[in-house]
């Protein structure tokens, strides 16, 4: 029978030499400094520093769709940059086939077809200009448009055809601009920034306009606007109208019922104590 037996193992004394140390204090001023490891070149390594960690390092791919400035390419209508959770949340959720719902992802399917429909084009304004820019976006999208010195609006026809420069002119400068019934959105309106001298806006019917599309208005047209129509936009509340104060220039606003509460009354009001000049225009109310 063969039997093992346990027996201490032999260190070598090198090995122990090695691993003695001394813990005192007056031994860790005494401690070498590590020699730095190098490359294959030579160079020094860079110590691994856990602060250094951008938020481009712990990405775990690289995006294929990379933006450029404002510019989207028609391909994003098929990309969202939540697919994985969209994905996920569509898989953990029941079929829900009721006519509400169907209506509610038609809106929202329609909306974002919207945001990329309105995206800002860095090209068209390198050969427009920005005034000439701007009046091919309004106008292409069922707006009209009025320029200086000009009498007539310019407007598409039912072949979607219209008379507009396709090149630059200096002369060209917007007047006024009719967005009624128009599907304009947030994102839209960087088309319209560095216009110079708009004096005329129309928003009626505007369905997407809501409190922080009045604040990047009235952000835009700040210097300029002298009438803006702000009828039939049911998405605008007090907060936004409040933001109509930056319009210094403002002479003519039209809303829907100013007396529909006591604190959009006052909202006017304190508008009309900023800018005395204002005159503010409604609709008859019609009792029943």
């Amino acid at each position: 029978m063969i039997k093992f037996v346990k027996c201490p193992r032999i260190i070598p004394q090198t090995v122990l030499q090695h691993c003695r140390c001394n813990f005192s204090k007056e031994s860790e001023t005494n401690i070498p400094k590590k020699v730095q490891e190098t490359d294959e070149n030579g160079t020094a390594q860079k110590k691994y520093d856990p602060k250094d960690v951008t938020k481009d390092d712990m990405k775990w791919r690289t995006a294929w769709h990379q933006k450029e400035g404002q510019y989207y390419s028609m391909l994003r209508t098929f990309y969202k940059e939540d697919n994985q959770r969209s994905l996920l949340q569509s898989l953990q959720t029941p079929i829900d086939l009721s006519p509400s719902t169907i209506k509610k992802w038609w809106a929202k399917n329609k909306e974002e077809q919207n945001v990329v429909y309105q995206s800002y084009i860095p090209m068209r304004n390198q050969m427009l200009g920005n005034e000439l820019a701007a009046a091919h976006f309004i106008v292409h999208r069922g707006g009209s448009v009025k320029f200086f010195n000009e009498d007539k609006w310019i407007k598409a026809n039912e072949y979607k055809e219209y008379n507009l420069p396709r090149f630059y002119e200096e002369d060209k400068i917007l007047q006024g601009i009719d967005c009624t019934d128009m599907s304009l959105v947030y994102e839209g309106l960087v088309n319209l920034r560095d216009l110079k001298q708009v004096e005329w806006l129309s928003l009626n019917g505007c369905e997407y306009i809501d409190d922080w599309c009045i604040d990047k208005i009235s952000h835009i047209f700040s210097h300029s606007l002298l009438y803006l129509d702000l009828r039939n936009c049911s998405n605008i509340t007090v907060k936004g109208l409040g933001a109509l104060y930056k319009m210094r220039n403002l002479k003519i606003l039209y809303l829907d019922d100013f007396l529909r509460s006591t604190t959009y009354e006052m909202t006017c009001l304190l508008l009309q104590e900023a800018n005395p000049e204002l005159e503010i225009k409604s609709d008859p109310v019609v009792f029943e």
